[in-house]
């Protein structure tokens, strides 16, 4: 049975918490090593969770889950189910990609199109979200031919993918994993995540 730790441990304990807590955000370099090794970069290529959990700390979805798993804001600020076959969601302004492209509604676009590529793992998630339409730069209305009712569950799948750097580095389909494909992708990144892949 575990013993209780002493009160003056956890009185020191939440100090340093505090402290923690308080210290302004400065960047720093992170390595990370893992028994495991991500399969690909490429963000629609693969759907495993070592991939997917490198992924998710370069690239960002439009929500995501909360701790009491509620569907909160990403790269999205809000979301309305406009019809039963529409949903409409408007963009954070001011959001940049790495390399200090503007993310927008035709990111989006692109995207969830190319997740629906038959070389993509993720493809059953991208299909399932309908037809993507940039209204204008910072909205986006997904139309679908039938209703579904956990298109948050298969929206918040996607990470999202600068339009201009994959035309730029020829990555406009997901890689090949099956056949054993390797692209610019595979090895490189441009999110807008937290995280800035400098080597893999």
């Amino acid at each position: 049975m575990k013993q209780p730790l002493p009160l003056w441990s956890r009185c020191g304990l939440a100090a340093c918490l505090a402290v923690a807590l308080w210290a302004p955000a400065q960047a720093q370099t992170f390595r990370w090593a893992s028994q495991g090794d991500p399969q690909t970069m490429d963000p629609h290529s693969q759907n495993e969770s070592m991939t997917n959990m490198m992924n998710g700390q370069v690239y960002e979805t439009l929500i995501k889950r909360d701790r009491q798993l509620n569907f909160v804001p990403a790269l999205a600020t809000e979301w309305a189910q406009t019809g039963p076959l529409t949903w409409r969601f408007k963009l954070r302004p001011g959001v940049k990609f790495h390399d200090g492209s503007p993310f927008s509604a035709e990111d989006v676009v692109f995207s969830v199109n190319r997740g629906k590529e038959l070389t993509s793992q993720i493809n059953v998630y991208a299909n399932a979200v309908g037809t993507p339409v940039a209204l204008d730069p910072l909205t986006v209305e997904f139309r679908m031919d039938k209703v579904n009712p956990v298109f948050l569950q298969h929206l918040g799948s996607l990470w999202m993918m600068n339009k201009a750097w994959a035309e730029k580095h020829k990555v406009l389909k997901p890689l090949d994993f099956k056949n054993k494909e390797e692209s610019h992708a595979s090895f490189n990144t441009n999110g807008t995540g937290p995280f800035i892949l400098v080597s893999r």
